[in-house]
């Protein structure tokens, strides 16, 4: 599928498609990753899933430090904003394992 028809079907700008891809934007929105993974027909957990050979990829051990520095380009009330969705996304888990 061409960048132009998938973005044609995820109802989002081509050029917005295109910097996702080129790593430009690295962090979409929930919103936006739903609407690529409905327009492929895949679940948002696939195309989000870490693959081998990857570019991004990295040893699991950095993950605190790839946040810290993503954390460190946003504005104060950004980084608040992340941190109530973390805390949130503990709540969540915490809730799941106890089932």
């Amino acid at each position: 599928m061409t960048q132009e028809k998938l973005a044609e079907k995820a109802e989002i700008d081509t050029s917005y498609l295109g910097q996702i891809e080129r790593g430009v934007r690295q962090s979409p929105s929930v919103f936006i990753v739903a609407k690529i993974a409905g327009a492929l027909g895949i679940g948002e957990g696939e195309l989000l899933e870490k693959r081998k050979g990857d570019p991004s990829d990295f040893d699991e051990g950095d993950i605190p430090e790839k946040i810290a520095e993503e954390l460190k380009k946003l504005t104060p009330r950004e980084q608040q904003m992340y941190d109530k969705i973390f805390r949130m996304l503990l709540e969540l888990s915490e809730l799941g394992r106890s089932k």
